[in-house]
């Protein structure tokens, strides 16, 4: 019997999403907001509306959920604005997307989160443009797509942080993202670290527990002036907290010098290739948040539209 994904799934109905979208609409309409610049005021905006819209037991849940032992957090039909072309290369003029903007930092700050960025991805923006970018080819990244991007979790080179901390050198703790376009039907698939551990042999589960690995950081982060990439060194994959269990993991970045601790790794990540998982395909509309120390995610390989219409994610961590 495997552990399932503990999810708390709403949706607002056309008339609240519309009325969410003209409101906050409205109190943006004198001004262009910079996302990096005005979060602040983008988030109070957001949130206020949010707050007074939507339905009593949706807006319990959200304001609830770090502390409900969640995985995720899905909410539905939140608003279907009106969006420019997929930047493909990334990054966009922000001004037509100030609606999103409000609506995902004030969905983070009803979360009790800050969002926050970090200097060496993206060019230090909070929002990632998570496109099909043709410079990513190959690459198990969030701007790929012909690659398989195998189960991991977010900054894994980083130690896992606290509240009450400067969140940016730690582990980000949730995940949040705004689905704009996903025409191809490419599903993000999530699994909690219990079902990635359930049934683990003892031997396996104290080497991945051991001090035994080297983590690198993922090709999203930029290099040093001397080529090298970020790395946690003398770190376990599975960490047992007050809490409870903790994974940080990118197959790709992972090593160690232990022969039998390589040995798990793998036979571990054959286990995960095959394991159970939610698997939704994001629309249009739709708010995902999930905890990044209790959850894994994959984006199997996808033939993308490179157009337009290419699949559009919008993410920004907060701790």
């Amino acid at each position: 019997m495997t552990i399932p994904l503990q999810l708390s799934e709403h949706s607002v109905d056309d008339h609240t999403r519309d009325v969410l979208a003209k409101e906050i609409g409205d109190r943006l309409a004198d001004a262009e907001f910079d996302p990096d610049r005005e979060t602040a005021i983008l988030a109070r905006i957001g949130a206020h509306v949010l707050r007074g819209r939507l339905p009593v037991d949706v807006l319990d849940a959200v304001t609830s959920f770090t502390g409900s032992g969640c995985h995720a957090l899905l909410v539905d039909n939140l608003v279907v604005p009106k969006v420019p072309p997929t930047p493909v290369n990334g990054f966009c003029d922000e001004a037509p997307l100030a609606v999103v903007n409000a609506i995902q930092f004030g969905m983070i700050q009803l979360l009790g989160l800050t969002p926050f960025a970090v200097p060496y991805e993206n060019e230090g923006r909070l929002i990632r443009n998570v496109v099909p970018n043709p410079a990513a080819a190959g690459q198990t990244s969030s701007w790929g797509s012909d690659a398989e991007f195998f189960w991991h979790t977010d900054n894994p080179h980083l130690p896992f942080g606290e509240e009450g901390y400067d969140p940016r050198p730690y582990v980000p703790r949730y995940l949040t993202f705004c689905t704009l376009r996903n025409l191809e039907e490419v599903p993000t698939e999530l699994m909690s670290v219990e079902s990635a551990t359930h049934g683990l042999d003892r031997e396996l589960g104290r080497l991945l527990a051991s001090a035994s690995y080297e983590i690198s950081a993922p090709d999203s982060n930029d290099v040093s002036e001397g080529g090298d990439r970020l790395a946690l060194r003398g770190a376990p994959v599975l960490e047992q907290s007050e809490t409870g269990l903790r994974v940080r993991f990118d197959l790709g970045t992972t090593s160690s010098r232990r022969h039998e601790a390589t040995t798990a790794l793998a036979s571990w990540a054959d286990t995960l290739a095959e394991g159970p998982a939610w698997d939704p395909v994001l629309r249009a509309g739709q708010f995902l948040a999930f905890d990044n120390y209790r959850v894994l995610h994959r984006r199997k390989a996808f033939t993308a539209r490179h157009d337009d219409n290419a699949r559009w994610l919008r993410r920004c961590y907060a701790s």
